[in-house]
């Protein structure tokens, strides 16, 4: 596949409303970033961590997903760009889930769950079962990066055959996040256990979408037909779901 091919679907592009860019000219240079490489879509994931500033509405994203789109149009940069949230796994999610706190990818249906970074005895699956248990469809943001799945890949591994999708950064097998994330994460691929990479592009500088070396050391890891599958198809299939209906 090409760097072009890539379809990014997790990636913090909206001002103001996390740790991603803070302006509205910070989301044009990251989205300018995009745009260079060739990318034509991404999904916007802001942070959702109730009971902090890390908790945009539903209503919020929206809105401020027009305000960056009607930007894009005025700066002549084409990206296609889907709503979505990082939904951060708590003891208790049933009530937001059933109030519409949380927001899927576009109108996939699907929701894009965030392990804890910290902590090795909770178990992060057993609030999605609040998910599985209405038929919702979950992806799994960068488990390598919880010290729990650190200790316990094997538990990702069947949680996959059981239908859970897992989402790895693409920096966590380049060793961006440190030694812990890496091997998970190649554990990950050897076990050819994950179904998308993804970027989790913070900004236009520092944790920004991948580059050419980037893609270079990708290709001397992933077998081509896993880099196909994980960066471009699957995403793919994703974002054709995520569109809004045409009816």
């Amino acid at each position: 596949m090409q760097p072009a091919d890539f379809i990014d679907i997790h990636c913090h592009l909206l001002p103001g409303v996390d740790d991603g860019p803070k302006t509205l000219e910070q989301s044009l240079a990251l989205a300018a970033r995009y745009a260079g490489a060739g990318i034509r879509q991404v999904f916007a994931t802001p942070h959702f961590l109730p009971g902090t500033i890390w908790s945009a509405s539903p209503e919020q994203i929206h809105s401020g997903l027009d305000r960056l789109r009607r930007a894009l149009r005025e700066h002549g940069l084409k990206l296609e760009i889907f709503p979505g949230m990082e939904i951060a796994i708590q003891a208790k999610m049933e009530k937001r889930l059933d109030k519409g706190c949380y927001l899927p990818l576009g109108n996939s249906g699907c929701y894009l769950l965030e392990p804890p970074l910290e902590g090795r005895r909770f178990n992060p699956l057993d609030p999605v079962k609040a998910f599985t248990r209405r038929g919702k469809k979950v992806i799994l943001a960068h488990p390598e990066r919880s010290e729990f799945f650190q200790r316990h890949p094997e538990i990702l591994r069947r949680a996959r055959s059981r239908d859970l999708a897992l989402q790895v950064n693409i920096g966590s097998l380049l060793g961006h996040f440190g030694p812990g994330p890496r091997q998970t994460a190649l554990q990950l691929l050897a076990w050819e256990a994950f179904d998308y990479l993804a970027s989790d592009a913070h900004s236009h500088q520092g944790r920004r979408p991948p580059n050419a070396d980037d893609w270079r050391r990708l290709r001397e890891l992933v077998p081509p037909e896993i880099l196909r599958e994980t960066a471009a198809e699957n995403p793919a299939r994703l974002a054709a779901a995520a569109r809004p209906d045409p009816r």
